[in-house]
């Protein structure tokens, strides 16, 4: 690493002489500031794999410094320090740009291993052109555009990320491009249902005889869907793998925690904490960045699009040619609220692609009752979005079950889920 050079800013001299002797002796070349001026002058003469910078400076904070070093140096992954309890000055970094933060008092080996990563993800360059899988959402509103370029950002990060929204509003799809855009897109992209899953909890955290997603992710991203649906405690055994930033082995012995961590969940956690069913102390964890997503009825505009993906996703699947839809079957679509959000509009493609003659989808294709216009979620006054979505769920699944005589893995085939999941849904249901 004798070719690796980075920049340690921080006003304290003891501190800053401590970081230094620690990087050096993993091999790196320090270079030293106590300001944002003096740091901003050796940014600019000299090319830096990484910069690590104390939050409180005297002439000003690392906040400014990070959206410099973002701006002019987007290639140089920036981490911030931050005194205990500050959590919140964290989180405004990694918006604005920043790699990842550690906490005072610091920790020689979780410092390494931070550097480590982001040495890394300075050092290898990122090929786009061999990247697997989806990198940003399809839509041209404000909305996509916006989380686009949330997507773009928070892929350079390291910090954990919370993903709120309504279900069937693309989470899991949010964190793929994540991982597909970020340094560890060469790996595998893990994913785990803290409900569907919950009792084959062993495929998260491993037993005595076989290493858990946990162990298998490590290098990776691994996306927790429903976050809001793990137990006590198992919230707790989660908390103290983070924590202790270390993996446990079958063998008995443990590996550095290095994962990017990605939560999903449809209700907001804090209510769930005031209701004492979800820790604090991993809600601080989980969440450094939270981002919202929206339902598909406040970005209709996005829907012509959406439909036009969906049915090359579908056409590619069943390797036919991809339908069109004619403009008053368009209409209808454009002008209906999704209450069950985009897997409500996939499922209605699904079925009109399958009943449609010549590719071409028309109103009547749609499944809407006797050719009327859908009803709008403003007059579903008698049904909450739950509920609605459960019909969508048990009409999806009895059709499916229907199609394959009962064959629970090909009707499982046919859904896109697995025959764990299905067989949950089937018992949560009440359809067994």
């Amino acid at each position: 690493m004798s070719n690796i050079q980075i920049l340690v800013v921080d006003d304290e001299p003891d501190i800053l002489q401590l970081l230094k002797i620690s990087l050096e002796r993993m091999g790196l070349v320090v270079f030293t500031a106590a300001t944002v001026g003096a740091a901003k002058r050796e940014l600019d003469k000299i090319t830096f794999n990484f910069c690590l910078t104390d939050m409180k400076l005297p002439d000003g904070n690392g906040l400014e410094l990070v959206e410099y070093v973002t701006e002019n140096y987007p290639s140089t992954p920036i981490a911030v320090i931050t005194a205990y309890g500050t959590i919140t000055h964290a989180v405004e970094a990694l918006k604005k740009g920043a790699f990842d933060f550690i906490t005072k008092p610091i920790s020689i080996k979780i410092l390494r291993n931070l550097v480590a990563n982001a040495i890394k993800n300075s050092s290898e360059p990122k090929n786009l052109s061999e990247t697997t899988g989806p990198t940003k959402l399809s839509g041209s509103s404000d909305y996509i555009n916006d989380m686009n370029n949330s997507i773009t950002k928070l892929s350079r990060s390291q910090s954990s990320i919370n993903i709120a929204g309504p279900a069937g509003t693309s989470k899991k799809l949010i964190a793929k491009c994540i991982h597909n855009l970020s340094k560890r897109n060469s790996s595998k992209f893990f994913s785990f249902d803290c409900i569907e899953n919950h009792q084959d909890i062993a495929e998260l955290f491993g037993d005595e005889t076989t290493n858990g997603l946990i162990s298998e992710a490590n290098g990776s991203t691994l996306f927790l869907e429903n976050i809001g649906g793990l137990s006590l405690d198992l919230q707790e055994k989660l908390l103290h793998i983070i924590t202790s930033k270390t993996t446990p082995l079958t063998d008995g012995n443990n590996h550095d925690f290095d994962i990017r961590l990605i939560s999903g969940c449809r209700n907001d956690l804090r209510d769930k904490i005031n209701q004492g069913l979800f820790k604090q102390s991993l809600y601080d964890r989980l969440c450094v960045i939270e981002i919202c997503t929206k339902p598909l009825a406040s970005h209709k505009e996005d829907v012509a699009g959406l439909c036009k993906i969906i049915l090359q996703e579908y056409a590619k699947k069943w390797e036919e040619l991809p339908c069109k839809i004619d403009s008053q079957a368009l209409h209808v679509l454009s002008n209906y609220d999704f209450p069950g959000n985009i897997l409500e509009l996939k499922n209605v493609l699904e079925k009109a692609a399958n009943l449609c003659e010549n590719h071409i989808i028309r109103e009547d294709d749609l499944g809407f009752n006797d050719g009327e216009e859908p009803k709008l979620l403003s007059q579903r006054q008698d049904k909450g979005l739950e509920e609605y979505i459960e019909e969508i769920e048990i009409q999806e699944i009895t059709n499916a079950l229907e199609l394959t005589n009962n064959n629970k893995t090909a009707a499982a085939k046919i859904l896109g889920i697995s025959f764990r999941a299905l067989r949950y849904r089937i018992k949560k249901l009440g359809l067994d």
